[in-house]
């Protein structure tokens, strides 16, 4: 996952990554707390909605022939409502809960060989 993320990153300028000839240590231009889930999401799916919509539907069924227009409308909300949250999830946020949950295995592995 690392490699991906970090492959999707180099490739877009939001994103500069910092290196040094000879380590192998890229940094982020940006600090952590700079950058939101959804500035992640928008630079890995670029334009992509999160819910797509079926449009090979039989348009003479009650459900067919509505369903998209009806849908449409929720899914947009949904997808505000989505990037707005991804938007206040900072990429520190997301390191910062990886290492606690590690700490809390790490604990729980100590109890349990003892």
């Amino acid at each position: 996952m690392k490699q991906v993320l970090r492959h999707h990153l180099q490739q877009h300028k939001f994103f500069a990554i910092k290196t040094t000839h000879g380590t192998p240590d890229p940094k982020l231009a940006k600090a952590t707390d700079q950058i939101s889930l959804l500035d992640v999401y928008l630079v890995v799916e670029k334009n992509k909605p999160l819910f797509q919509i079926d449009y090979k539907t039989n348009p003479d069924c009650i459900v067919g022939g509505n369903i998209q227009e009806t849908l449409k409308e929720y899914y947009n909300q949904a997808e505000v409502a989505a990037k707005a949250k991804l938007n206040s999830i900072k990429l520190s946020d997301v390191i910062d809960t990886i290492l606690v949950k590690q700490k809390e295995k790490e604990a729980f592995k100590r109890q349990t060989e003892q």
